[in-house]
């Protein structure tokens, strides 16, 4: 169990041992956010600095995609002139 406080409340995380120091810097990072966000409090600020993180998220996820479409040409390309090679000798 894992005890994390934000904007003032107490929250009882269950976790495995292995998750907790990934918690703790997923609560240090979303502290940081809510911090930084100035203009608005309470609710709609939570809300906003969620609507933030995934669109983030969404981001990556498709940067991750583009990239591994990439790699996967690449892979492609090398194995055919590998191929090719092969067949040439």
């Amino acid at each position: 169990m894992l005890t994390l406080s934000l904007m003032n409340h107490t929250f009882e995380v269950p976790c495995e041992p292995e998750d907790r120091e990934r918690l703790i810097e997923a609560a240090t990072m979303l502290e940081d956010k809510l911090d930084q966000v100035t203009t608005l409090k309470g609710e709609s600020k939570v809300l906003m600095v969620a609507l933030n993180l995934c669109y983030d998220h969404l981001q990556m996820k498709q940067e991750t995609t583009q990239y591994c479409l990439r790699l996967d040409e690449q892979i492609e390309d090398a194995i055919t002139q590998v191929a090719n090679t092969s067949k040439e000798n």
